[in-house]
């Protein structure tokens, strides 16, 4: 179980942090919660309460949680089934909380964080990219003032774009769009300590209060496409379906795993990789405390926590100021959020979008090689095709497949050996003395072809073949009943074999199943050589 936090006032450093991360946090949880498919309300209480309880139980300072642009396609794509039943809808965001924290708490259990190290970069900037071009696809209506209904994906987006007239587009709109997406940009770039997001939410919103001006009243404000009142949004009041249950597992394991994506991004940035386990196991804890509250999954927000440390964080009290600091909004600041405009969390979602694309690192992985260039392709067109926990999952599995196959396969390397027992090239294979040295690991996947390479790699002119284990790992009982039937083959051809670079463990082994191989005890190196002879003492 993670460690609670731990009693001591905050320190400067996190009191500024915190209330710096509240304020950018706020349109992007409102912005995230819209992406989700859900009333922006529950962005807020996503990032407050999973979020003290995430502070609470972890380990890190400068790690925060709440909705982030990621998960929420997944979780888009997982509630829609029940977007048009508002009861069905609460219940089954409650259950995708609960599974994405039990998936965590599971990973947690059966120490099988290390599943995260066999996900290629490849496929993270591959999923990345291509979550970054359907978030931006996705708000095209409502950056040019026009809001669609009945959009749930990007094909219902585009077909219902390709439909528009330019009398259709709303220009007060699209100049509203273009000024939060600029300032956005052109903020985190000369000023990146500035809660540009929050100044630009608060200019617009004031504009939509105050000013007479004409243009003002053609913005689309969130009063006018979703419910908003003070206090705290309705929970969840039926038990899921058990239907519903398997639909959403998958889901809920796909949360889970890119949220780790992310938590893992940020504790390698502070060089805390050592705490992954208890920060996994708190958002675990906070996941299921949401479930209960009204959150939907909540997961490691990669931009509020870079902001932790440069607001200068200290302990864990600045991630929980952060959350705490959102209550007041949640309970008393409905006005405010009824009179945003669409077109601003329109464009500070685009501008989320365009910095999640990297195109340095997609430029050097197109220019690998040609596995990394599948991973990243394939994992880009799913994540565009397929559904968000699909495309992730999908890329995953392919990464590991490849990783398999590779280590499936151990290395062959034949050499002639001379009359002086140096290993000369493989081109002179007149030499009846022929090496196949095996390097890599030899479980059953990898043993089960090993006869035939073997058998392969023989010279015509081979009478002594020798064996070098000496670079091979994880030999068992299936690696041992491939080198006994390739033995068989080359007493057949008449062709003597010495197996060396062993360990006395594999002997033994042997000896126990009953596998006789030609065993020696010649050294490997720039020559075949005998052992040294022993001192004796006398």
């Amino acid at each position: 179980m993670p460690k609670a936090i731990s009693f001591s006032l905050p320190r400067a450093g996190d009191i500024n942090a915190g209330l710096l991360v509240a304020l950018v946090g706020i349109p992007q949880c409102l912005a995230y919660a819209m992406l989700s498919g859900l009333p922006p309300m529950y962005g807020l209480v996503t990032a407050a309460l999973p979020g003290m309880v995430a502070a609470a139980f972890g380990r890190s300072a400068h790690v925060t949680v709440g909705p982030t642009n990621t998960t929420g396609l997944i979780i888009l794509a997982s509630l829609t089934p029940w977007a048009d039943q508002p009861d069905q809808l609460l219940t089954a965001m409650a259950t995708l909380a609960v599974l994405a924290g039990l998936s965590r708490l599971l990973i947690v259990a059966l120490r099988a964080e290390r599943v995260f190290d066999f996900v290629p970069e490849a496929v993270m900037v591959g999923f990345a990219t291509g979550a970054a071009v359907i978030i931006a696809l996705m708000q095209l209506d409502e950056f040019i003032g026009t809001p669609f209904s009945e959009v749930r994906n990007v094909v219902d987006e585009l077909v219902q774009l390709s439909s528009l007239r330019p009398p259709d587009i709303e220009w007060a709109a699209v100049g509203l769009s273009v000024f939060a997406l600029s300032s956005v940009v052109l903020g985190r770039r000369f000023l990146p300590r500035w809660p540009i997001p929050l100044m630009t939410l608060v200019v617009s919103t004031a504009l939509v209060i105050w000013a007479p001006w004409p243009v003002v009243e053609r913005w689309i404000t969130l009063e006018e496409t979703t419910v908003i009142t003070d206090g705290w949004p309705q929970l969840a009041t039926h038990w899921p379906s058990w239907s519903m249950v398997q639909a959403l597992i998958i889901p809920g394991f796909a949360v889970s795993f890119i949220g780790s994506l992310e938590l893992i991004v940020t504790l390698r940035n502070r060089a805390e990789q050592r705490w992954l386990r208890a920060e996994l196991g708190s958002q675990g804890v906070a996941n299921l405390v949401g479930s209960l509250t009204g959150a939907f999954p909540a997961s490691t927000s990669l931009t509020r926590s870079v902001l932790l440390d440069i607001g200068g964080a200290v302990t864990r009290w600045a991630p929980f100021i952060a959350a705490l600091a959102i209550l007041p909004i949640i309970l008393y600041g409905a006005d405010l959020i009824r009179a945003i405009p669409q077109a601003v969390i329109a464009g500070l979602l685009i501008a989320t979008a365009l910095s999640m694309l990297k195109p340095v690192q997609i430029r050097t992985i197109l220019q690998a090689n040609s596995q990394t260039r599948t991973l990243f392709m394939v994992t880009l067109i799913s994540t565009l095709v397929l559904n968000f926990h699909e495309a992730i999952l999908l890329g995953a599995a392919l990464g590991l497949g490849i990783f398999l196959f590779q280590a499936s396969v151990p290395l062959l390397r034949r050499y002639a050996v001379d009359e002086d027992g140096w290993l000369r090239d493989t081109i002179e294979l007149d030499s009846p003395h022929t090496l196949i040295q095996i390097s890599g690991s030899l479980y059953f996947a990898a043993a089960r072809q090993l006869p035939e390479r073997l058998i392969a790699m023989l010279a015509p002119k081979t009478t002594l073949l020798t064996i070098d284990l000496t670079h091979t790992h994880h030999i068992r009982v299936a690696a041992l009943q491939a080198l006994q039937q390739f033995v068989a083959h080359c007493q057949a051809r008449d062709i003597d074999i010495q197996i060396c670079g062993h360990t006395p463990g594999l002997v033994q082994l042997s000896n126990t199943l009953g596998i006789r191989l030609p065993w020696c005890d010649r050294v490997m190196a720039q020559r075949i050589k005998e052992p040294e002879p022993e001192m004796n003492d006398d």
